[in-house]
């Protein structure tokens, strides 16, 4: 989490120079063990107070910083849409599958009919064809027929009768060449008509594709989204309490640092107070924020930890 890896960059030092004062401060007056302060022991006590409501000051100043960096995350965050885009998306393959659906059951039914034109194209041609075979065996028998016309009551009856024949022949021949025309006609039109349906079954399914892919994309990035808003979210909660215990922090060492100027200083016992607090104030929290997890900063706390005890024994009735 990079808002962690900040905190711990940007206040954690600080923090430390804070907690450094305090055990300090601590080792102060617990070696004065009730007694006046020398002006050496004033002088660093003074010093250290100071330096412990600087860095405290720092420390809070950090931590509003990527507490408002957070803040702006979130709300970067919030005007992301990609839940209705999938919701569009999911339409808009809706759709695609509908037409799939349409453009399959045309391109079978335009398939059968084509079958149906080309089958009755092969029925139109074979008749043709026998028409051809029967016409030209008609004319080859009244061929005959004329040649018997020095015999008129054979020649004359075989002409007339396969004349009739041949007429009949070439009126089939005429309209089966007709309609043979217009199957073929209807044929091209059905394969034009297939054809189509295939190239539009084409796209359509390479539009699903390309639908599927783009969903997908935009699924994985809602997950990586929603996941990236609630550690925000967490970031979010977790830096304000930090924030909240080190203005508290940062109050009780300014009402320390102002009782130890050295024009209101007036001896360990006129801030004693004071300072319980500030080592109440960071023992009871200090150890339960997830941000201060860091060796440095169990280390200072459990030195001030150690010393509570002698400087309530001291100073505490």
């Amino acid at each position: 989490m990079d808002d962690k890896n900040n905190f711990k960059k940007q206040v954690l030092p600080h923090y430390l120079d804070t907690l450094t004062s305090v055990v300090t401060l601590a080792d102060i007056v617990i070696h004065a063990s009730d007694k006046p302060l020398s002006d050496t022991e004033g002088r660093r006590f003074r010093s250290e107070v100071e330096l412990a409501h600087t860095e405290i000051q720092n420390s809070v100043q950090k931590c509003k910083e990527i507490r408002d960096g957070v803040d702006h995350k979130i709300e970067d965050m919030a005007s992301e849409s990609l839940e209705q885009e999938i919701v569009n998306l999911t339409n808009q393959l809706e759709d695609v599958n509908k037409q799939l659906i349409a453009v399959k059951n045309e391109k079978d039914k335009t398939r059968d009919e084509l079958h149906h034109s080309q089958v009755q194209l092969l029925h139109t041609t074979e008749t043709q064809d026998r028409a051809n075979v029967k016409k030209a065996e008609k004319e080859t028998v009244r061929n005959i027929g004329y040649g018997l016309l020095i015999i008129p009551f054979i020649g004359i009856p075989m002409a007339l009768s396969t004349s009739k024949e041949i007429k009949r022949w070439e009126d089939i021949i005429k309209n089966t060449t007709e309609t043979k025309g217009d199957l073929e006609k209807e044929c091209d039109k059905k394969q034009t008509n297939l054809n189509n349906c295939y190239e539009k079954i084409k796209d359509l399914k390479e539009k699903r594709v390309e639908y599927e892919g783009l969903r997908e994309n935009k699924r994985g990035k809602l997950q990586a989204w929603t996941q990236e808003t609630a550690e925000l979210f967490d970031a979010q909660r977790k830096v304000k309490d930090m924030l909240s215990y080190l203005n508290k922090l940062q109050g009780a060492l300014e009402q320390l640092q102002e009782q130890s100027t050295e024009e209101a200083f007036y001896g360990i016992e006129g801030i004693k107070d004071l300072l319980q607090t500030v080592f109440t104030t960071i023992q009871k929290e200090s150890f339960n924020k997830e941000l201060l997890c860091d060796s440095r900063i169990d280390r200072k706390l459990h030195e001030l930890e150690e010393k509570i005890p002698e400087f309530n024994r001291i100073y505490v009735q």
